[in-house]
């Protein structure tokens, strides 16, 4: 690892890296786009190939100003210390870990650096967005992206008990801090983020910057090996070692205060809540099934009647039969028109005689006696 240090500057932007340097490429010209342009760069290089690395730190130089220190580890000394020795390789007054497949928009240190400035409080994070890619040959393939814990709408102690839902490249933070909770735990393999700000947050609130994601965190969900990223590809690793911390933490306040009753009453709940969850659970799968079952029978019935028109249309343009079937159409539309001619005939007739039951009782009366006169003149007139 190199002696040397960066001079001091406003912030200190530390970039781990190891043999991924399509990605570093990426990082690099994220970092150098920003608006804010009082940083300096630790690039810590835990162990891997050194040469291509170096090839993207020249190819930048130009933007850089002399401002891109690299550390190169002999050893491997693991993605957590890397933290560490970037924090040790640098001066400044805020400090930010931005790995070397993260990425930010242009304004990121310009927004959380002035918010700090300004307000003076310890620590500041912004709303990120989670970027889905894979990588083939020397390109990056974007395939989805999501704001990351849309629900969230601030950074608490409470939320990260839970988890983590700040990326480390979302988080920028006062140097001073460390000399109150100390640095990085390097005995973690992983998660040693989290368990940075769960100290962190045990004594200071972290601000929040909403709206615009000014973060991205990319995932590639189906890589391994260096190319892989950590909550993917050490999945089960992450598992463990979330368990660990909890587990330690929990010792920790058990030998200070003794006593594990109100952790009885809480594992009481959660498992209570976990049954519900289940029940839940099962009813849905059920009505699932059952929908999966009325899907399979509607199904069926759309290939019945698919199967019934085909055969009719095979009849229908058989020989002789469409003509047969055209013939028996007219009769039927003659027939059916003689039958409207005839309920018209009908209806006038219904309509004449409601005509009559409804007239008044004089105008029956003198309908009566004109047509009794009329009868009487004939049979005169026969006489």
């Amino acid at each position: 690892m190199s002696p040397e240090t960066t001079p001091h500057a406003r912030v200190a932007v530390i970039v781990r890296t190891k043999n991924r340097p399509l990605l570093l490429a990426r990082a690099l010209d994220s970092v150098l786009s920003q608006t804010y342009r009082d940083f300096t760069i630790v690039v810590v290089n835990d162990a891997g190939d050194v040469a291509p690395v170096q090839e993207q730190i020249d190819a930048v130089a130009d933007r850089a100003d002399g401002r891109i220190l690299l550390v190169d580890n002999a050893v491997s000394r693991g993605r957590e210390a890397a933290m560490n020795i970037g924090l040790a390789a640098s001066s400044s007054t805020y400090v930010v870990i931005h790995d070397d497949d993260d990425a930010w928009a242009p304004t990121f240190l310009e927004r959380t650096a002035s918010h700090l400035d300004e307000t003076g409080r310890q620590a500041v994070g912004t709303r990120s967005e989670v970027v889905y890619e894979r990588i083939e040959g020397d390109r990056i393939i974007t395939e989805g992206r999501e704001l990351l814990a849309t629900d969230k709408s601030e950074i608490t102690l409470l939320d990260t008990l839970v988890r983590n839902y700040t990326p480390t490249n979302s988080l920028l933070y006062r140097r001073e801090i460390h000399e109150l909770i100390g640095d990085y735990d390097e005995s973690l393999p992983v998660l040693a983020d989290w368990d940075f700000m769960l100290r962190l947050l045990r004594v200071h609130e972290v601000d929040f910057i909403d709206g615009e994601p000014l973060a991205f965190w990319h995932r590639r969900p189906d890589a391994v090996g260096d190319e892989g990223n950590s909550v993917h590809a050490g999945r089960s690793e992450h598992a463990h070692w979330d368990a660990f911390i909890r587990d330690r933490y929990l010792r920790a306040d058990l030998a200070r205060q003794g006593g594990m009753g109100y952790l009885l009453v809480l594992a009481e709940i959660l498992d209570r809540d976990r049954k519900v969850a289940q029940d839940r659970g099962a009813h849905i799968a059920a009505e699932v099934r059952y929908l999966h079952d009325r899907f399979a029978t509607l199904t069926d019935l759309h290939s019945s009647l698919a199967g019934a028109v085909h055969n009719l249309y095979a009849l229908l343009t058989e020989d002789g039969l469409t003509a047969q079937v055209a013939e028996l159409n007219r009769n039927l539309i003659s027939q059916n028109n003689r039958m409207v001619a005839q309920f018209e005939r009908l209806r006038a007739r219904v309509t004449d005689l409601e005509r009559a039951v409804n007239k008044p009782p004089g105008d029956r009366l003198r309908s009566y006696a004109r047509a009794a006169r009329h009868r009487l003149r004939r049979v005169v007139g026969r006489s």
